[in-house]
């Protein structure tokens, strides 16, 4: 049986270096009509760059590279994963062959994950070891030939219908824009100010008195505007923290943004523990921290939440979406932003669960 293995290691090997010479980028999926295809050869893409990492741990004698090996791979396989899913989802209901082996690649990918997490935890070394490779040149293999029998069904989601804007988005655009306008207008009262009092060192007499009563009735108006702009102020950030929280509830791709600068600071602070909106929802999680972070960490990215795990750990995740095009999108822009060991997440009615259940789940709503 070990036998066996070896040869059909040694072909497996021979077959995806023959690849990598072809693939030496991940492909883009733009150049592809068969968005199946394409992700079936950017799963296998990321298959073989997590059977790099295995292979270079069952020859490593070094802790740290191992490792490091490990953390790197465990994203990795997870991305590969969220291809091999999307492979799935997107693959014409007859490629029951293709099908068939990208699930083959799943079951892979799954078991060179618990191998990886067993090596990090220092348990059945040897056997994590020679899983972890074995199990990933079998999924880098069936995802390269089920490639070549994929083909994409015409499923295209439903078209979302136009969201209306809520009563506390239209009060923060406005109180942002009365802000603005009278923060303007203290920008003109204390210029006049500043011209004035230059004015009155040259003037005497009744001349004086006027620049100096002019002066006087712009300080009072310039009271006002301050008393004014803070109470707009103290009015935008109350918005500010019911539309935080309000956000996390609506389920649509056209809410999330990646350049809302400054909307969570000390007085609006990134809400905590909030309730899942029932059905199905895509999030993206951002990172799991022993510590919480200040919001301007994530300083631009609309909305997000945080969750505390055992009292302990702070889980960050941004947006809601109903359909995983929208999620993956989204969770793209995140990692351009520099947030690389972003991935999707989904839970339905609450409960998390896995990204090949939600896709089902997906497919069979359409």
């Amino acid at each position: 049986m070990f036998k066996q293995q070896k040869i059909y290691i040694s072909f497996c090997v021979l077959f995806f270096t023959f690849y990598q010479t072809l693939n030496a980028q991940k492909i883009d999926l733009k150049n592809y009509e068969n968005k199946a295809k394409a992700y079936a050869i950017i799963a296998a893409q990321y298959n073989k760059d997590a059977y790099s990492y295995s292979r270079e741990n069952y020859f490593s004698v070094y802790n740290n590279t191992i490792l490091n090996n490990c953390d790197t791979a465990l994203l990795t396989i997870q991305t590969a994963k969220n291809f091999t899913d999307s492979a799935i989802f997107y693959s014409l209901d007859t490629c029951l062959y293709a099908i068939k082996l990208m699930k083959s690649v799943r079951y892979n990918q799954d078991i060179t994950l618990q191998a990886f997490i067993d090596i990090k935890n220092g348990n059945n070394l040897q056997k994590s070891y020679e899983l972890s490779m074995y199990s990933m040149a079998n999924a880098v293999v069936d995802a390269y030939t089920a490639s070549l029998f994929i083909e994409t069904n015409n499923f295209t989601p439903k078209p979302k219908a136009n969201r209306t804007y809520t009563r506390l988005e239209s009060d923060e655009s406005s109180y942002i824009t009365i802000k603005q306008l009278y923060e303007s207008r203290l920008t003109e009262i204390r210029n006049e100010i500043s011209l004035l009092k230059i004015e009155s060192q040259k003037r005497k007499g009744e001349e004086l008195i006027k620049v100096n009563n002019a002066i006087n009735l712009l300080k009072e108006e310039e009271e006002q505007y301050v008393r004014k702009t803070k109470n707009s102020e103290h009015k935008l950030i109350n918005v500010k923290n019911e539309l935080s929280a309000e956000m996390m509830q609506i389920v649509s791709d056209d809410i999330f943004a990646t350049d809302k600068n400054g909307f969570y600071n000390s007085s609006v602070p990134i809400p905590n523990n909030i309730k899942i909106p029932q059905g199905l929802v895509y999030r993206i999680q951002i990172g799991f921290f022993a510590n919480e972070l200040s919001p301007e960490h994530f300083d631009g990215v609309f909305p997000i939440s945080s969750q505390k795990i055992d009292d302990v750990y702070y889980r960050y995740e941004a947006g809601n979406f109903s359909n995983y095009t929208a999620a993956k999108i989204a969770k793209n822009s995140i990692t351009e932003k520099g947030y690389a060991d972003s991935f999707l997440i989904a839970y339905f009615n609450g409960k998390k669960i896995s990204i090949s259940e939600a896709l089902q789940k997906e497919k069979g709503s359409n």
